[in-house]
């Protein structure tokens, strides 16, 4: 049983360290978030449709309150007329408006004063027609169960128009026939009409909804609906036209009906009554619609974020790395320097105490030997109070920049023989101000950038040319490293500042890195590649203000 303890508890312990179980929980991240968006998605579209079902199912009843009964109407009044929330227009069936709410105030149509204005014009209005029939297939109603028709008929023609003058049917000599409905037909007709206008016509009403026949023998006419009801009719061989519908009046005008339906067949005919609604969606709809892309912004905002937090938390990895190196460097050089700082004290003082007049020319070299050994201690106890500083903060003090650089540049010089035959010239273009730096770290970032420069002369001949001087603005003192080395391939350029990155064979690419640091996060100032070309040389540029 202790057994079977250990190994889970070993098992699960390596599974999180491993780097398959970590794929893992990633993939399996990304599989939950889909999932999520999937089922959140499903959510959107069903109330999507409710909401579009239910502004569908209120432009319905809405159609049907012209027709309700009396004591239907408050009923639709209360509870769907005050409830909708819907843009909608109503039109006829010449696309004239009749009525339109709800429509937003703050879009481009405006609200219904605008639409009894002139600044709306047709083309706007259609536009917003077609945008809702799209959202929407228009429904189609009747203001009322009747439409209203006038009869012409005179000199062996007759013609059926609505109380518009638009003409629904005709028939009759000298017409076309009743079938074409060609432009020309219909000019004819109407030419027509015009001449029997000097009449009167006759008034009568029909079923909105249903066809309605025309019964004409030439003279005599009769309008009867689909049910048979005989609704109007003039002639001389028929009873006067009025409002007596009874019984007898009806079984004779059916009786000139049925001698007319051996000579020919009723027309058929319409009066087109039709009133349509366009609706578009409610404000919800819209808003539910925006909502997948919501949660793909917000997902990819997260991404960002954790990306972020995780590229900072490398970051702050590697700085932790560099700056626990550079310390550990730093107490791993202080023991050694130490005991030698003592071993050359004890030679120094065994040289001074031997006699002078035993002395030769080796004795001589020795001694000054030991001085040279000295002033190479004294530099590496340099550096190591440099790798000591990396991770703390720096001490500032007003210094002169040029001093340090002439400083450096002795340094190179001396040793001229250990690097080439390579010239390092430092041109100092007017007075310059002190600048706030720690001497010892600014040495130290300029020695990085002279001896890249130096690396980058491969033939063991070149020159440096160091330029500083004062920014225009005055806020800033500028150091330019001007060399003519071997350049930078255009592929590295972006990533010369990362850790670790470098194109010599030896090294571990922290050179920049800490010059980096050293200018931009101690002292506030600005490190740039200038200029940088492969067989033309490299040129930096170092920042640093005043204060």
């Amino acid at each position: 049983m202790g057994g079977w303890r250990r190994w889970r508890r070993d098992a699960l312990a390596n599974l999180g360290a491993s780097p398959v179980f970590r794929a893992y929980i990633f993939l399996g991240s990304i599989a939950a978030i889909l999932a999520f968006l999937l089922y959140n998605e499903s959510i959107i579209a069903e109330l999507r449709e409710h909401e579009k079902n239910r502004v569908d199912l209120y432009a319905h009843l809405i159609s049907f309150a012209p027709q309700a009964s009396e004591g239907q109407i408050p009923t639709l009044f209360t509870e769907v007329i005050t409830k909708v929330d819907f843009p909608r227009i109503i039109t006829n069936h010449r696309g004239e408006i009749i009525q339109a709410e709800d429509i937003d105030t703050s879009s481009f149509l405006g609200n219904w004063a605008f639409w009894r204005s002139e600044a709306v014009d047709a083309h706007t209005v259609s536009r917003l027609i077609e945008e809702m029939d799209v959202q929407n297939p228009p429904i189609s109603f009747y203001w009322s169960p009747e439409t209203l028709g006038q009869l012409y008929c005179e000199g062996g023609r007759v013609v059926i128009a609505d109380t518009q003058g638009a003409i629904a049917a005709w028939q009759g000599a000298g017409l076309p026939v009743s079938s074409d409905t060609s432009a020309a037909a219909l000019a004819e007709v109407q030419r027509a009409l015009q001449e029997m206008e000097a009449g009167e016509p006759l008034p009568f009403s029909v079923p909105a909804a249903s066809f309605s026949y025309l019964h004409w023998d030439g003279t005599n006419a009769i309008i009867a609906d689909a049910e048979g009801q005989f609704r109007a009719w003039v002639g001389a061989g028929l009873p006067p036209a009025s409002d007596d519908s009874s019984e007898a009046v009806q079984d004779q005008v059916q009786v000139f009906v049925d001698s007319l339906a051996s000579q020919r067949a009723p027309l058929k005919f319409r009066i087109p009554a039709e009133h349509y609604i366009h609706y578009g969606d409610t404000s919800l709809v819209g808003r539910i619609s925006l909502a997948p892309f919501v949660q793909i912004g917000v997902l990819l905002l997260f991404l960002l974020v954790g990306y972020i937090g995780y590229r900072n938390i490398k970051r702050s990895q590697q700085r932790s790395l560099w700056v626990g190196m550079a310390k550990e460097t730093a107490h791993q050089l202080g023991t050694p320097l130490s005991s030698l700082s003592g071993w050359l004290e004890l030679l120094h003082s065994e040289v001074a105490a031997a006699p002078k007049l035993g002395r030769d020319e080796r004795w001589e070299r020795v001694n000054q030997m030991i001085g040279e050994i000295q002033q190479d201690m004294r530099r590496l106890d340099q550096i190591a109070s440099r790798f000591s500083q990396i991770g703390s903060v720096p001490e500032l003090k007003e210094e002169n920049v040029a001093a340090v650089l002439e400083e450096t540049i002795e340094y190179f010089r001396r040793r001229a023989p250990q690097f080439g035959r390579q010239e390092i010239e430092l041109e100092c273009l007017g007075a310059l101000p002190l600048v706030p730096i720690n001497a010892e770290l600014m040495s130290w970032a300029f020695e990085n950038l002279c001896k890249n420069a130096i690396d980058a002369m491969d033939s063991q001949t070149g020159s440096l040319c160091i330029h500083i001087g004062l920014l225009p603005e005055g806020r800033a003192v500028q150091v330019a490293f001007q060399d003519d080395g071997r350049g930078i391939e255009p592929e590295h350029v972006k990533r010369i500042f990362e850790p670790g990155f470098s194109t010599k064979k030896r090294g571990w690419g922290l050179g920049l890195v800490f010059v980096k640091r050293i200018v931009e996060e101690y002292h506030k100032g600005k490190i740039s590649l200038v200029q940088s070309a492969p067989g033309k040389g490299t040129t930096f540029e170092v920042v640093l203000p005043l204060g």
